[in-house]
């Protein structure tokens, strides 16, 4: 779980504080209202991730905008702009964020829940970082959407032009959309 609070802790210390300190409750809890306390500080994590992730750009023209305590939504846009991200990522999240709300209110919970549920919110928020990462990235390129039908399902082609005789000419990249018929040549040097 180090690994994954690392993670975390390089992009957003807050959350993974809030992590870290519902782990080393749990360590030393003995009642319920200590098992309870760890799922509020689970919930206020992914509360507080949301929020750091989330933007109003994310929600479509003609959407409401969700509350800023409205995490399953926030979520659901956050992830729907990942190509990449499985639906059963989407799913787990939302039933780690629910199973923190159970915990604090469970007036029968036990050391399991709060143990899964701290180890899997960390491998979760960790791999969505590593997605909003790539997302990103993608994003920085020149050309994130087609511009004509605006799928991001494009192919770079790099490479160097070489002239037998004179050797290395000029760097190119070859953009070509996977859905629609639009490429675009481009010489770098």
């Amino acid at each position: 779980m180090d690994n994954f609070l690392d993670n975390i802790e390089l992009k957003h210390p807050l959350v993974a504080r809030k992590i870290k300190l519902a782990s080393d409750q749990l360590a030393s809890a003995t009642s319920i209202e200590e098992y309870q306390q760890i799922g509020i500080l689970i919930r206020d994590a992914w509360i507080e991730f949301a929020q750091l992730l989330f933007s109003t750009g994310m929600v479509p023209e003609g959407k409401k905008q969700p509350g800023s305590s409205d995490v399953d939504a926030m979520l659901g846009y956050i992830m729907g702009q990942w190509n990449e991200c499985p639906k059963t990522l989407r799913q787990l999240v939302k039933k780690l964020f629910n199973l923190s709300m159970e915990i604090q209110h469970d007036r029968g919970v036990s050391e399991i829940s709060p143990l899964w549920c701290i180890s899997i919110t960390a491998m979760a928020m960790s791999l969505m970082l590593d997605l909003d990462s790539q997302h990103n990235k993608l994003a920085d390129r020149m050309y994130y959407k087609c511009p004509k039908c605006g799928s991001i399902d494009i192919s770079v082609d790099r490479g160097q032009e070489v002239d037998p005789m004179d050797g290395p000419l000029w760097h190119y990249e070859n953009w070509a959309c996977q859905v629609c018929d639009w490429y675009h040549n481009l010489i770098l040097d």
